[in-house]
């Protein structure tokens, strides 16, 4: 009867350590590629061999740099506020309401406290430079009609006023 409990409790033993990698994966498939939505669009746009090769090196290049400086924004942030803040992204877009109309509502979903609004806004700008600098590098490497297939939006010239 000895034997058979440690054999049991060995097995189960067992288990556990073979199921444990199965959740980590599942926690992980949360995470959001923020790169992602740009490469599909890359690949469809039937792009040719060497210009694909070229925005291949560009997201190799700025994909990493994208992932940390979205990382850093969600980090400084808790699960609370990141969830407020889903929810009144969602208010906001149902209510038709326009990005600056809407920014006022989700800040003030959020509660940040005047340390994570400092952080928060930093990692936002580290975010924002590293987009731009994505961007016209894709920009480089593909022709205007390109773009317009890829849906990079075009540079907006400022106005002399």
């Amino acid at each position: 009867m000895n034997l058979s409990f440690t054999r049991t409790l060995a097995a189960l033993l067992l288990a556990a350590l073979m199921a444990t990698p199965a959740f980590a994966a599942k926690k992980d498939k949360g995470q959001k590629d923020a790169t992602a939505a740009l490469q599909k669009k890359l690949q469809k746009a039937d792009l040719p061999g060497d210009v694909q090769e070229k925005t291949k090196k560009v997201m190799a290049e700025f994909g990493p740099k994208v992932r940390e400086a979205q990382t850093a924004v969600d980090a400084s942030l808790t699960s609370e506020q990141k969830s407020a803040k889903t929810v009144a992204e969602k208010a906001a877009k149902d209510a038709g309401k326009k990005r600056k109309e809407a920014q006022s509502d989700i800040a003030a979903a959020m509660k940040l406290t005047p340390e994570q609004k400092e952080k928060y806004a930093a990692a936002q700008r580290r975010l924002a430079s590293v987009q731009v600098d994505l961007d016209s590098a894709l920009r480089g490497a593909l022709s205007a009609e390109q773009q317009e297939k890829v849906g990079l939006k075009a540079k907006k010239k400022k106005k002399n006023a």
